[in-house]
């Protein structure tokens, strides 16, 4: 298993450079939804739109919540 520090360190949102750990924080924060985390951060206002990350927001949040959206 690795390191959790080392796991919020990773980039989830590449053209922004949002680490998994500020998307978490967020999740957490009552941002349940992949475009309020974008409103929220900036997630997906890059070059790709969240063609990249935005698949990956929308598995942390069904994972965290135990839900399918």
């Amino acid at each position: 298993m690795e390191d959790p520090v080392i796991e919020n360190l990773k980039t989830i949102c590449l053209c922004k450079n949002i680490k998994k750990g500020t998307i978490l924080n967020a999740i957490h924060g009552g941002y349940h939804t992949v475009e309020a985390v974008n409103r929220k951060l900036g997630t997906g206002s890059g070059d790709c739109k969240g063609e990249r990350c935005g698949p990956k927001i929308k598995e942390m949040i069904e994972s965290l919540l135990d839900i399918a959206l």
